[in-house]
């Protein structure tokens, strides 16, 4: 009577003949009833089942949940469908020796799993594990842990601590900060420090901000205590050179730094109605190339060497004007310097070299040396102070 063999799924394996034996439906040598020498193979196929097939190669005609030891990389495989005699598609377990690789689809382990190289292409969890080297080629969602040393491309989080306030830690490289503000940020933030310093170090020197509000910093931590104006912090700021390029500047004060500092205003320019241009100074003034160098209050005439010279004793005639340091208004400034060219006062209030006894209202005439007398007839000024002083004095006079 022939044998049956059905598999362990209820399926018909193969039927063998009396006296005969099955050594195609598996890997093993399956003997029919009556079968000669039955005991030799029964034998083989135990050995082959204790060594669960080892050789280089998978074992012919195995079934589905087969075991074969790989003994090329000494790994346990098992044969994922009936027949598969491809060595690459099945699936491996296990390794005693380095090299191998388990490719299961889920693995659940109670244990400590301990591997050189732990390789996941789907997820893994774990309530523990340890890793010398992990590579994460997708997402990885971390909920609660201490990542103390890694490489993360993109990093999605809403806290980094070091543990403690006082424990140090180290940001490296170029960054970026983006952010919309919080309940307890000003919207738009992109750094908020909620409490502590602020420092700066750049190979080994500190160095920092200073602003009117509550960070300051010269070589210490920025500290956000206390109160601070713009005089604490006046001294620390740069000054700006270049060019600054605005449709409209309003400020109280523009000011190169100093009344002896020069400085240019370049293009054509408007009072509107109401606005006025205020001096300290009375006097309208122009550059003129002397012959030589006169003190200020000289009465100047064209004449000399070059444009001006000083004048004579009653030399009115060609009277330009009187030599000043006190322009409100000085044209042709560019001409050359207070030695070569002059101020000289052609109207308005100005200081003048005076000789002999002189009232506030006098006319003032040329006198000797280039300086003025009194007149009772014409004049190109008048006095606006009175002197009894006969010798060379200044008074302050005003000139057409």
């Amino acid at each position: 009577m022939a044998y049956t063999i059905v598999k362990s799924d209820g399926t018909v394996l193969t039927t063998i003949a009396d006296g005969t034996i099955n050594t195609t439906s598996t890997s093993l040598g399956l003997p029919g009833r009556n079968y000669a020498g039955y005991g030799q193979t029964v034998d083989t196929n135990f050995v082959h089942q204790v060594e669960n097939f080892a050789a280089t190669t998978p074992p012919s005609n195995p079934l589905r949940g087969q075991l074969w030891y790989n003994t090329n990389n000494s790994t346990l495989y098992v044969c994922p469908t009936d027949g598969e005699a491809n060595a690459l598609a099945w699936l491996s377990l296990t390794s005693t020796s380095g090299g191998g690789a388990t490719t299961f689809g889920s693995v659940t382990v109670t244990g400590n799993l301990v591997s050189n190289n732990i390789t996941a292409t789907n997820n893994s969890n774990a309530n523990a594990a340890t890793f010398s080297y992990l590579t994460v080629t997708a997402n990885a969602n971390i909920a609660t842990a201490n990542v103390t040393s890694a490489t993360i491309g993109t990093f999605t989080t809403t806290l980094i601590t070091t543990g403690s306030s006082v424990t140090t830690g180290a940001i490296t490289g170029t960054w970026t900060l983006n952010g919309t503000g919080t309940a307890n940020a000003v919207a738009g933030t992109g750094l908020y420090v909620n409490s502590g310093n602020i420092v700066i170090n750049n190979s080994g020197n500190t160095i920092g901000i200073r602003t009117d509000l509550y960070m300051y910093a010269n070589g210490v931590p920025i500290s956000f205590s206390g109160t601070y104006a713009n005089s604490n912090v006046a001294a620390y700021l740069p000054t700006y050179n270049g060019n600054i390029l605005a449709a409209n500047i309003q400020t109280p004060i523009i000011t190169t730094g100093a009344n002896t500092t020069a400085g240019t205003v370049t293009g054509n320019w408007t009072l509107t109605t109401g606005s006025r241009l205020n001096a300290t100074y009375a006097d309208l003034a122009e550059r003129h190339r002397t012959d030589m160098i006169y003190p200020i209050g000289t009465i100047v005439k064209v004449g000399g060497e070059f444009e001006i010279t000083k004048t004579t004793e009653g030399d009115l005639t060609n009277v330009i004007g009187v030599v000043s340091n006190t322009a409100a208004y000085l044209m042709n400034s560019e001409a050359g310097n207070d030695e070569t060219h002059p101020a000289i006062t052609i109207a308005g209030r100005v200081v003048v070299r005076v000789l002999g006894s002189i009232n506030k209202g006098n006319k003032l005439t040329t006198g000797a040396n280039g300086c003025a007398i009194a007149s009772n007839s014409n004049g190109f000024g008048w006095a606006l102070e009175s002197s009894n002083e006969v010798n060379e004095k200044l008074i302050l006079s005003v000139i057409k």
